[in-house]
């Protein structure tokens, strides 16, 4: 089997692309409508540094070679986005001939490769943290399964593939998505919706994002300090955030006395670790300065 290890990819960065496509439409935890907003303007966009997507991309040629050699298909990568009305673009990480193949390989998609429907699909390769495990239970989480959508929608392609390396070492899939219609339409219309706003320069709705708190700190500027009176909208707005605020407070302390009883109880039980079945196990351990404090079950820690 011949593996094409990378391939430089070119893309349209002036569109939309699908793998932004779930944060447009609200269901990326890790990218927010804001943060493509300002990207498609042409302003800058400071986000963190993900050591996990990193990762993704090495890995990326190694899990596509396996899928290779469990389906027996020949894999073409594309060294180019592939455009969708002058707005929408799309780089699949491969194009899957599907037909068996006794000596499948993995190589740049070359000039003159047939993309027929009739025997051709799409691939989309991921990682996951083991972390995140129970997302991929029966099928990928909501907001891959949009980007397979977007893609199979820009390369007219009647299914997409998707695979997953879950902790470096658990493979799941292939899980194939199909084409719908009805569901590629209401995904369209909404991007295309969000496309508008961009080239109209009106900015999406205001979200918890540090995008949008980069965007309202450029408005703002060095401005000298004035100040104005609070009008209706404005003194409701700072009446739901007070509100949020004693909110979030009232909670914070609602949480530390439920773990300060949680400890009470391992306490006088001599334990440090607790199994609470299906809400998991809580596990009691000493701080740096000599208290103890609880570790939450893995899954329900944030991402």
């Amino acid at each position: 089997m011949t593996v094409a290890i990378h391939v430089a990819q070119q893309r349209d960065e002036s569109c939309l692309g699908a793998s932004e496509a779930p944060a447009v439409l609200g269901l990326d935890k890790y990218r927010s409508p804001m943060a493509v907003w300002r990207r498609l303007r042409g302003l800058p966009v400071h986000e963190k540094e993900n050591e996990a997507a990193l990762w993704g991309q090495v890995l990326e040629p190694v899990i596509r070679g396996r899928y290779v050699l469990d389906r027996q298909r020949t894999v073409f990568v594309p060294t180019r986005s592939f455009g969708y009305l002058g707005w929408l673009r799309a780089t699949p990480d491969g194009i899957v001939h599907d037909v068996a193949d006794p000596t499948p390989s993995v190589e740049p998609m070359p000039e003159w490769f047939d993309m027929s429907p009739e025997y051709t699909g799409l691939l989309q390769v991921k990682t996951a943290s083991a972390y995140l495990a129970d997302e991929w239970e029966g099928g990928p989480p909501a907001r891959y399964e949009v980007q397979c959508r977007v893609e199979m929608a820009v390369c007219d392609l009647p299914w997409c593939d998707i695979v997953c390396l879950i902790g470096g070492q658990r493979l799941v899939g292939p899980f194939r998505i199909e084409r719908d219609p009805v569901i590629e339409r209401e995904i369209l219309k909404r991007l295309r919706s969000f496309w508008d706003l961009v080239q109209a320069g009106v900015e999406p709705t205001v979200d918890h994002s540090d995008a949008w708190r980069m965007h309202v700190s450029e408005k703002l500027g060095r401005s000298h300090a004035v100040e104005v009176a609070a009008d209706a909208d404005m003194t409701a707005a700072i009446a739901q955030w007070k509100h949020r605020r004693d909110a979030r407070h009232a909670a914070k302390r609602e949480e530390d006395e439920a773990k300060n009883d949680i400890l009470l109880r391992l306490s006088a039980a001599g334990a440090t670790k607790v199994d609470a079945g299906a809400l998991g196990k809580v596990t009691a351990y000493r701080t740096a300065s000599g208290t103890w404090a609880l570790r939450t079950p893995w899954h329900w820690r944030d991402d």
